[in-house]
C-alpha cells in the first residue's frame, strides 16, 4: 500500500498550486484498504464554508481516481457525510 500512497501524495502535491489558488487545501493522513484520507480546508472565508468544502473534496477524489483508478474513493476526516448539529461543532 505504500506505492498507492506514495502516488496520491505526489498527486495531491501536484495538485496543491491550483487548491491554493482557488482558496483551498488538502493534506493526505493516510490511505487505508484502497481509501485516501484527506483534511480539506478553505483559506478564504466564505458564505457557505459546508458546501465550498464538499465540493472541494468532491473535486479532489474525481482527480485522484481519474489518475489513480485502484483508488476506491476519498474520505475528508474533517467533513462528516452529515450532521444533527452542524459540521463544524464537536459531536
Amino acid at each position: 500500500m505504500a506505492d498507492l500512497t506514495q502516488r496520491v501524495a505526489a498527486k495531491i502535491d501536484e495538485m496543491r498550486p491550483y487548491l491554493e489558488r482557488s482558496g483551498g487545501s488538502c493534506e493526505l493522513v493516510d490511505v487505508q484498504d484502497g481509501i485516501a484520507r484527506v483534511k480539506v480546508s478553505l483559506t478564504r472565508p466564505g458564505a457557505s464554508r459546508l458546501v465550498v468544502s464538499l465540493q472541494l473534496k468532491s473535486g479532489i477524489e474525481r482527480a485522484l481516481r481519474n489518475d489513480i483508478p485502484e483508488l476506491a474513493g476519498v474520505e475528508a476526516i474533517n467533513l462528516p457525510p452529515y450532521a444533527g448539529k452542524g459540521w463544524d461543532q464537536a459531536p
